[in-house]
């Protein structure tokens, strides 16, 4: 009896396992089906979200009274750089200390002068560019173009030498002013520049007289005075005539224009003279920016630059093509120092 009740035991014990270890296997699926259904690591991320970088600023900093045509050429030239660059630009008024921000690149100023030196002096992270500002010193992060002014013996050289190229028998003549150092210098590099052409320019045929002529007037000059001026060159066979920028207006360009003369001059032209105009020779304020960019970006030191010349607005009816090299050719040599004005730009006078 006994060992029947034994086996019984035995048996309902095995039973009891059987049944422990299915329960046991449903418990080990159980978690491995809950933990499939809780949602992943990725889809309950809380990482915080990256803030969007702001792109880097170029300011063109143009005051009231600055010069309108080279403010458009430079915001066409700078929103070209800094789109290329991933900039953004910007045309201010005016900017104060405060307004001088980490984003800030790049500040390209025009005249008048809003105290460039003090605001590069504030922020040494923005490199500062002034372009046509009179006594800027270049330092750590402020270059400069044209900070000693542009070059009228330069600019009047190879005016007078363009003349003497596109001119028979050389007859040729500037309008200048008297009482500034500027018109004598423009005047004395002008006949210059005929004559490094040239030589002693002596006419074929009547009239027999001395080229090139010139015809000073005050820098006040009034319309009587500058017609006069026109007559006097008309008077003696000027076939071409150079009329920097304080002399040019567009009544004594028709006068001259109606008279048959060519002419050169310093700034655009009306349209109603274009038939007659042969050439602008101007300052180049673009090539420069374009040539500093990089180094401004690479955040190199303070940089001085000179302004070149620019001829420009060719009318090549009158000014040919071969022409052209030639001038060009020799304003290069000039820019290298291979060629002299023979005029000192500070004083007019002959060294």
């Amino acid at each position: 009896m006994s060992i029947v009740v034994v086996l019984l035991l035995f048996a309902l014990s095995a039973c009891s396992n059987d049944s422990g270890a299915k329960g046991g296997e449903g418990d080990l699926i159980s978690p491995i089906a809950t933990e499939s259904e809780m949602p992943t690591p990725f889809a309950t991320s809380t990482d915080t979200v990256t803030p969007t970088t702001l792109p880097k600023t170029v300011l063109l900093l143009a005051p009231n009274g600055s010069d309108a045509e080279l403010v458009a050429d430079l915001e066409i030239l700078l929103a070209e750089l800094a789109e290329a660059d991933g900039f953004e630009l910007e045309i201010v008024p005016e900017l104060i200390l405060e307004g001088l921000d980490e984003n800030i690149k790049i500040v390209v100023a025009v005249a008048p002068n809003q105290g460039i030196q003090e605001l590069a002096s504030a922020a040494p992270q923005t490199q500062f560019l002034s372009v046509g500002i009179p006594g800027v010193e270049s330092v750590s992060n402020l270059s400069s173009i044209g900070a000693t002014g542009t070059r009228p013996d330069q600019q009047g050289f190879i005016a007078g030498y363009l003349a003497a190229t596109i001119t028979p028998d050389w007859r040729t003549g500037v309008i200048s002013t008297a009482d500034t150092i500027s018109g004598v210098t423009t005047r004395k590099a002008f006949v210059n520049g005929v004559i490094f052409f040239c030589g002693l320019c002596r006419a074929s045929k009547p009239p027999f007289i001395e080229y090139p002529q010139f015809y000073e007037v005050p820098a006040a000059a009034g319309q009587a005075e500058m017609q006069s001026a026109a007559d006097y060159l008309i008077s003696n066979a000027v076939q071409t005539v150079y009329l920097p920028p304080e002399v040019g207006n567009q009544e004594v360009y028709e006068y001259l224009a109606q008279a048959g003369l060519i002419l050169i001059g310093g700034e655009t032209p009306p349209a109603s003279v274009r038939g007659q105009w042969a050439a602008t020779i101007g300052p180049d304020w673009m090539t420069p920016v374009r040539e500093l960019w990089p180094r401004l970006i690479a955040n190199e030191a303070g940089i001085g630059m000179d302004v070149p010349l620019l001829i420009e607005e060719i009318n090549p009816d009158l000014f040919s093509p071969g022409r052209q090299r030639l001038v060009d050719e020799t304003l290069f040599d000039l820019y290298s120092g291979y060629i002299d004005t023979g005029i000192d730009p500070g004083t007019g006078d002959t060294p």
